[in-house]
């Protein structure tokens, strides 16, 4: 019993930090650039402007990290960003923006977003604009699958690339075993058992997992994973339709 138990506490704790390494894998190594024209003083009020134009959900953090601007999302900010503006060399006249977030495809499409508003740099020939998407059908999935709701939301979105889209996923796949799995698991360990006397006397046996108390772990295992996806379900589908609403088109 101390065994299951100690392997369900496990796979519950390896399955978080499976989460959290995945997104701090993404924030660390990854990053796109933007050369612009013109001192960080000037840059900076064109991208705050821009910035407050999608959602005004941010900061102005003091670690710069050797920039001269620091700027990240709050936490009712769909976007998930840490931009920074500081300039391309020390005897350099221009400036550079670096973005940085977990997702590979949200760095992309502000690169994409600040090439068009503040280089005038035409789109990609094969660029597409973005057709809306639904908080219902996304939420709808997740009840399903938080897969489902994944595949919806990246479906011709530059806020994930195919390797965004996999690694959640894959995350949610994983956690839906594992948690589950482990709550069935449990489950299933602590089914009554019949004794000797029991089957002399013909005693109906212990029935099935779902038929015992236990089955409510089961269930609340699958929603852990669904009520997470709910808000980055709402995330998702907010920053699709708030970039949308503007026009620019995305090379996915």
């Amino acid at each position: 019993m101390k065994l299951i138990k100690g392997l369900r506490s496990f796979v519950i704790y390896l399955c978080f930090v499976l989460i959290f390494s995945t997104s701090m894998a993404g924030s660390l190594f990854a990053g796109e650039t933007v050369e612009i024209l013109g001192g960080p003083e000037d840059v900076n009020l064109r991208l705050v402007a821009l910035l407050n134009k999608l959602d005004p959900d941010f900061y102005a953090d003091d670690k710069t990290q050797g920039f001269v601007y620091r700027y990240k999302h709050r936490w009712k900010n769909p976007y998930d960003f840490n931009i920074y503006v500081g300039k391309v060399g020390k005897t350099s006249p221009d400036s550079i923006i670096r973005i940085e977030s977990p997702r590979r495809g949200q760095e992309k499409m502000w690169k994409q977003i600040m090439e068009q508003e503040f280089l005038q740099k035409p789109p990609h020939e094969s660029a597409v604009p973005l057709s809306e998407k639904y908080h219902l059908v996304s939420q709808g999935l997740n009840l399903i699958t938080p897969m489902a709701s994944v595949g919806y939301n990246s479906w011709n979105s530059p806020l994930f690339t195919n390797r965004d889209t996999f690694v959640s996923m894959s995350i949610y796949l994983l956690c839906d075993l594992i948690l589950a799995g482990g709550a069935y698991m449990y489950a299933q360990e602590n089914l009554p058992k019949k004794n000797i006397w029991d089957n002399m006397a013909n005693v109906k046996g212990p029935g099935n997992v779902w038929e015992s108390p236990n089955a409510v772990g089961v269930f609340a295992a699958l929603a852990v994973s669904r009520a997470i996806r709910a808000f980055d379900a709402w995330e998702d589908t907010s920053a699709h339709n708030k970039t949308a609403q503007f026009g620019w088109s995305f090379k996915f």
